[in-house]
């Protein structure tokens, strides 16, 4: 009996805010085969971020949202859901594994904020909540981004300001 690829391979996009968004969808287009893609778009809380509005990061992740699924659908990828996650990036992976099933795994996240290759990274984490095959793709900044450049936030912008103004 043959099974239809195309249900076999379920892919849980998660993809920081911060990110290059043309990054991730030319790796997701890599491996578009059979694929169903699944994003999600934490609205993580950056370094001392934590301290202050726990939504703060939600329109950043939203913007990055959009961003990304509708250059994936462009691409002609198969993107079945988009949503904002929770800031934790380990609880937004398990809140949308709760509603939509993966087969596997792909984290996109700035080179510094992936982790290494000890057991408490990101990567290792999330392959020990879910089970599942993680794949980690490190990711070039996204210019402007209050990740990329901290101080936009004490000159006055908000987290992503800049790519709002770079947008109008």
């Amino acid at each position: 009996m043959q099974v239809n690829a195309r249900s076999e391979a379920r892919v849980l996009v998660v993809a920081d805010w911060t990110v290059e968004p043309h990054e991730v969808v030319a790796a997701c287009a890599e491996r578009r085969e059979g694929a169903v893609f699944v994003l999600t778009v934490p609205a993580w809380l950056h370094g001392l971020d934590w301290a202050g509005d726990p939504t703060a990061s939600a329109p950043c992740a939203q913007r990055q949202l959009d961003a990304i699924a509708s250059r994936s659908r462009a691409c002609g990828l198969d993107v079945e859901v988009a949503g904002v996650g929770d800031p934790d990036p380990l609880s937004a992976i398990g809140d949308t594994l709760d509603t939509h099933g993966a087969t596997e795994i792909l984290l996109f996240a700035r080179r510094r904020r992936i982790g290494g290759s000890h057991p408490w990274d990101l990567v290792h984490r999330a392959q020990r909540l879910t089970g599942l095959p993680v794949k980690r793709i490190a990711a070039s900044p996204a210019p402007g981004a209050r990740g990329a450049y901290g101080w936009a936030l004490l000159r006055g912008g908000g987290h992503c300001d800049a790519d709002a103004r770079q947008a109008a």
